[in-house]
């Protein structure tokens, strides 16, 4: 299954309002290719939240969406639609691939 990794200490994570699915959170802001975000979403890959490259998931959830942030300094970044689950949380990733706080899993 296609999984993304990123550390996380910025807490960029929100409870979607108006939301289609239970437990629906936007998280970002990323720096990923849209082709990359679009590959994610069509795969229906997990997201996973790290406080570290060595520490297992703080959160996560199977990817629903993106949007290209617009404005302020986080201009042109990408922000996840996820749908939560309690699965997500605890999964641990080895040390190689990861890049800039982030790591793919195709």
């Amino acid at each position: 299954m296609p999984a993304i990794h990123f550390v996380e200490r910025l807490g960029n994570t929100h409870k979607v309002s108006d939301a289609q699915h239970p437990h629906e959170y936007d998280c970002g802001y990323w720096v990923v290719a849209v082709s990359t975000a679009e590959r994610l979403v069509a795969e229906q890959a997990d997201l996973y939240l790290h406080d570290g490259q060595a520490a297992p998931s703080r959160f996560g959830g199977t990817i629903l969406g993106f949007r290209v942030h617009q404005g302020g300094p986080e201009n042109g970044r990408i922000v996840f639609r996820i749908q939560a689950t309690p699965a997500h949380r605890g999964v641990t990733t080895g040390r190689e691939g990861w890049g800039n706080e982030k790591k793919i899993v195709w």
